[in-house]
């Protein structure tokens, strides 16, 4: 091999390790990313399960949306994201978190919270939590989502 063409495969080499390294730098962040989410998702679950209303307000950005069935409130203060928070009735263990860009999908157990009593122990219900940069700013009580196993409805 010349010195030029020497020059040129090494060259290329490098040129495609850069860009492979580019490429693969989202899917890490994208990983990083998705981490961080679950972690906020688990954070919150921790929080309102062991009452720390106020701990569970640190977890957004204010203003934040908060979602439940027909009612939409916009929580302009981490006070009122507490207060919101203290209504809850019932605690939550993860069951499964699924992540679609900058949502993640909680579906949790149903238990009592503290000194209240859930109105549905036992049962699943689901959030849908919208995260920017770390900090919760969108909390809606969705459907819980079909379970991905099972078969669909039969033609």
């Amino acid at each position: 091999m010349t010195g030029a063409r020497l020059v040129a495969v090494v060259a290329l080499a490098l040129a495609v390790g850069a860009s492979a390294a580019v490429a693969a730098s989202p899917t890490q962040s994208s990983t990083a990313r998705e981490r961080q989410m679950r972690a906020v998702v688990h954070a919150w679950s921790a929080r309102l399960n062991a009452g720390d209303n106020a701990g569970v307000a640190r977890l957004f950005s204010v203003p934040a949306l908060v979602i439940q069935g027909p009612y939409a409130y916009r929580l302009r203060t981490r006070a009122q994201v507490a207060l919101w928070h203290s209504g809850l009735p019932c605690s939550g263990r993860v069951v499964s978190v699924t992540i679609r860009g900058r949502y993640a999908t909680a579906v949790f157990r149903l238990g009592d919270r503290g000194k209240t009593s859930c109105d549905a122990p036992g049962t699943l219900a689901a959030a849908r939590f919208e995260i920017v940069d770390g900090k919760i700013v969108r909390w809606e009580q969705v459907p819980v989502p079909p379970k991905q196993d099972e078969p669909g409805p039969v033609a």
